[in-house]
């Protein structure tokens, strides 16, 4: 498949995000124009100076992606851009990404995710969740999970656990322990 001729600008930057690692950290415009630049240098330059990456393709791209009829991103130009839970599955769709792009990784963002779910079914919270023990969770568990503490900018946080519920969309019961969590203490963060 030639990215440049049967994908859209749409589906090139959601593909740039995820060659990033957009499916658990926010992805940054510049960075985003660099990759999609290489992945595609024809439909992200300048007319008239094709060895320059026009920002403005680049962001009206991302916009496009982040509009609900098409959802495959969240996020904004000042904190960053991470894959949807649509977005993740369309990436999905297009079978092994490696094929499209450019981008060699060393480890892939799949296998990040794993190492990511694994750390959180790890966790205290998760083990008295699954026990039956959830009331005894604490703070302290809440933290541990979340990688979290009061000193974290609100952004930052937010950032963090953005990046915990796309890890936890497709577990079932990661979710649930997600959703109590989130009901019992991200309101004193």
């Amino acid at each position: 498949m030639k990215i440049q001729d049967e994908l859209s600008n749409t589906d090139i930057v959601t593909i740039g995000v995820y060659t990033l690692g957009g499916s658990i950290n926010p992805i940054d415009l510049e960075d985003l124009a660099i990759e999609v630049f290489n992945l595609a240098a024809k439909r992200f330059s300048w007319k008239k100076y094709k060895e320059r990456i026009d920002l403005r393709i680049v962001l009206y791209s991302v916009n496009d992606a982040i509009k609900s009829d098409v959802g495959y991103l969240k996020g904004n130009s000042k904190f960053g851009y991470m894959l949807t839970e649509k977005g993740l599955k369309w990436i999905a769709s297009l079978g092994n990404i490696e094929i499209l792009t450019k981008s060699s990784r060393k480890h892939s963002t799949s296998d990040i995710v794993e190492k990511e779910k694994d750390r959180l079914q790890r966790s205290s919270a998760y083990k008295k969740y699954v026990d039956g023990e959830k009331e005894l969770i604490n703070i302290i568990d809440f933290r541990e999970f979340t990688r979290v503490n009061d000193y974290f900018p609100k952004q930052i946080m937010k950032q963090k656990f953005a990046k915990i519920k796309n890890v936890t969309d497709e577990d079932e019961i990661l979710s649930k322990v997600w959703e109590y969590l989130l009901t019992k203490f991200a309101s004193r963060e």
